[in-house]
């Protein structure tokens, strides 16, 4: 039983330290995407979110955090989770077109690449959206579907539970980098 607990806790171990390096090497693009967003609340715009299959539940975690709060009370931002509709072969791009407007943003989360929210990125480009994706793999699949202003914060690895928790973690940061702007935290 204690060779099963030293192996559980040297793999829990690695396991942290590769979600901390890649955490840590999309920081500067983490900053970027909180001013993108924070900028967007400010000026009076909206932040729509969504996510492809089970990073749905990561967009929707976000927008709760926006309109609620994580660690540092503050009031809620105009930051809504969008829902697919069933059968929906686009799915998202019916909400965006419906709700979003020119210098909204769209925060799109998915496991790899752009897959499952291309077609959500190419309606926010029909509405001069701008476009934070957080997403796992390869940056050089993804950048071509991005313009230059949008902004990527892409977690390099093909390990999809190591990715899920590393972007879960980039939400975290991401959100109290808003939150520490906003209310003039320095700490």
């Amino acid at each position: 039983m204690s060779d099963i607990l030293d192996g559980l806790r040297r793999r829990l171990e690695q396991d942290l330290a590769e979600i901390g390096e890649l955490v840590d090497a999309t920081a500067p693009q983490t900053l970027e995407a909180a001013g993108v967003i924070l900028s967007t609340v400010l000026n009076g715009q909206r932040v729509l979110c969504c996510g492809a299959r089970e990073r749905n539940d990561l967009a929707h975690y976000f927008a709760r955090l926006m309109t609620g709060q994580l660690e540092h009370p503050r009031p809620g931002l105009p930051v809504m989770a969008l829902s697919e509709y069933p059968g929906g072969k686009e799915p998202f791009v019916r909400s965006i077109r419906a709700l979003g407007a020119q210098q909204d943003v769209l925060f799109a989360v998915s496991c790899n690449a752009v897959d499952g929210v291309l077609p959500a990125v190419r309606a926010a480009h029909e509405r001069d959206m701008q476009v934070v994706l957080l997403s796992a793999g390869s940056e050089d699949v993804i950048a071509p579907h991005l313009e230059s202003q949008d902004r990527l914060i892409c977690i390099a690895t093909e390990r999809r539970g190591i990715a899920y928790e590393a972007q879960l973690r980039s939400l975290h940061i991401l959100v109290d980098l808003i939150d520490r702007q906003l209310l003039g935290l320095t700490d």
